[in-house]
């Protein structure tokens, strides 16, 4: 059977996975299957046959609206945003019920912000705090990078984001990223089907330009049949597609379904296990103390010393696709063997960096090989931290770069030093999160590639994508958006006429391969839609 009868036709999904069942025991382990369910599966045949006739290929992609099918935000859909389902307590409190615990969403919330706290002046004893690797000069470190430690928003340790007033935690966007779904080619291919996010902004930010605070539940969704590779993803795709063409209430409701009940045959969105290890991630926007730093963190489990007790926590991590900047300075610390690593990996990444189109949507860090090596703790909003800056203090590297890229700008058909050395450690510099939210600003990437930056002539200005009112930046709206639809529509259209593909009891062994793969650091992701980031 086609992939795609199970999205058109739902009702016979269950038929088709019941009688896969019998044959090859998939969908459900060992469960016996009912009689009459085997019996309505050889109806099954006749009636996807009959359904083939109504289907299209390739498909019929509706019209669909970037502001209703790729981001949903409080300027424009106030009432979607306000639902209780998508208000911070509500989405804690299904996390954690993920995980069987009975904390309250109030504790692992102030527990989480007490990482940004030193043990000594902290609101928990037992939590994670930002000196638990040492401390130096006001640095903790993760991945022996160090970090400011501790930040002003630790004091958020001690508030309540769920009460209206400054400290209120508000919904201010869900966002469709079906585009960094992995490509079949990948090793990861057919393990998720992209990441659905939540992204929610202090209150006080929106009349306090010192005291913001943005954060953004990243959820990955896993694949239930992988071993269809990313086609099986298609009623995802489908699903984003077709809010374009429901009312303001059917949206509401669909959306709300997604991400905590889940599309038939998915999970939700809201569980904890999409955002743990080798999944998804929260990052943060943090702008309480100078300099604004974005972070990033995986939700874990562990258990509490004194009942025993299941207890989830949010683990600081590092920040992915952002190679620490003193990488690329000639003062790294010579005993770290990671400078030299790293330097020599960054020369057989330039081919992502470089990509033989122009859109700007393609550039990417993807080919460093075992990226979070060399990832840092955080990615902080500091003009002299920024790739291109560090390597300016290091003349053999810059040539190392230079002799690398003449045969890449050749093959291209560019110019020779249409890309210099600087280009590339600025195109490296709009994969990271500093980068991409501020410091590469609008200007030539060398060769065929400019970089739109924020626009100062409308809101958001600088630093977010999306701001405290659900205002969305230039960038966004102009570059990002319009691809993540092209890739979603080719994907619709692709997928519709692909060959057959009949979930089977490969399923389970896929999907319990794909999670001991070390995903989050062995190396980078192909994605569908190129970039691993923006």
């Amino acid at each position: 059977m086609h992939l795609r009868y199970v999205v058109k036709f739902p009702s016979i999904a269950a038929v088709m996975c019941a009688a896969a069942s019998v044959s090859l025991g998939a969908c459900s382990g060992s469960d016996p299957v009912d009689d009459g369910v085997v019996a309505a599966a050889g109806e099954a045949q006749e009636l996807t046959a009959e359904s083939a006739e109504a289907l299209t290929c390739p498909a019929d992609v509706p019209h669909m609206d970037l502001r209703k099918s790729f981001i949903v935000t409080k300027e424009m859909d106030p009432a979607i945003l306000a639902q209780d389902a998508f208000k911070l307590e509500t989405v804690l409190r299904k996390l954690i019920t993920s995980v069987g615990s009975d904390q309250t969403p109030l504790d692992v919330y102030r527990r989480w912000w007490d990482t940004q706290n030193v043990s000594t002046s902290a609101a928990f004893s037992d939590a994670i705090h930002c000196n638990d690797n040492g401390l130096v000069d006001g640095n903790g470190f993760i991945n022996g990078f160090p970090f400011a430690c501790p930040r002003a928003e630790g004091a958020l340790a001690t508030t309540d984001p769920f009460v209206d007033g400054p400290n209120f935690m508000e919904p201010v966007a869900l966002v469709n990223r079906f585009d960094l779904a992995p490509k079949d080619d990948a090793p990861e291919g057919g393990a998720h089907c992209g990441e659905y996010r939540i992204i929610y902004a202090k209150k006080s930010g929106q009349t306090n330009n010192l005291d913001r605070n943005l954060i953004i539940f990243e959820g990955q969704l896993p694949n239930p049949h992988p071993e269809c590779g990313v086609a099986a993803c298609l009623p995802v795709a489908e699903f984003w597609a077709s809010l374009s063409t429901m009312t303001d209430e059917q949206r509401a409701e669909k959306l709300r379904e997604f991400y905590h009940d889940g599309l038939d045959g998915f999970d939700p969105v809201l569980q904890a296990s999409n955002f743990m290890h080798s999944t998804g991630q929260i990052r943060t926007n943090q702008f309480m103390q100078f300099p604004w730093t974005l972070r990033e963190f995986k939700l874990d489990v562990g258990t509490d010393s004194a009942d025993n007790s299941v207890r989830l926590f949010f683990k600081p991590v590092t920040v992915k696709e952002n190679p620490f900047e003193g990488l690329f300075s000639s003062s790294f610390d010579p005993n770290d063997s990671r400078g030299v690593l790293f330097q020599s990996s960054f020369l057989g990444a330039l081919d992502g960096l470089v990509p033989s189109d122009d859109d700007e949507n393609d550039i990417s860090l993807r080919t460093l090989p075992i990226p979070d090596v060399y990832n840092a703790a955080e990615s902080p909003v500091d003009p002299s931290k920024a790739y291109s800056a560090q390597l300016q203090t290091n003349p053999a590297f810059m040539t190392s770069i230079e002799t690398a890229l003449d045969p890449i700008l050749q093959s291209r058909g560019l110019w020779p030093n249409a890309v210099t050395a600087e280009d590339a450690a600025d195109r490296a510099g709009t994969q990271s999160c500093a980068g991409c939210h501020q410091l590469s600003d609008s200007g030539s990437l060398g060769g065929l590639h400019v970089w739109l930056g924020h626009d100062p002539a409308r809101q958001p200005n600088a630093f977010v994508h999306v701001d405290e009112l659900g205002r969305i930046s230039a960038p966004l709206e102009w570059k990002f958006l319009p691809h993540r639809a092209q890739v979603l529509k080719s994907f619709i259209e692709e997928k519709s006429c692909t060959t057959a593909c009949t979930p089977t009891a490969e399923s389970a062994s896929f999907a319990a391969a794909s999670a001991e793969a070390p995903l989050d650091g062995a190396e980078q992701v192909r994605t569908l839609g190129g970039s691993t980031t923006h």
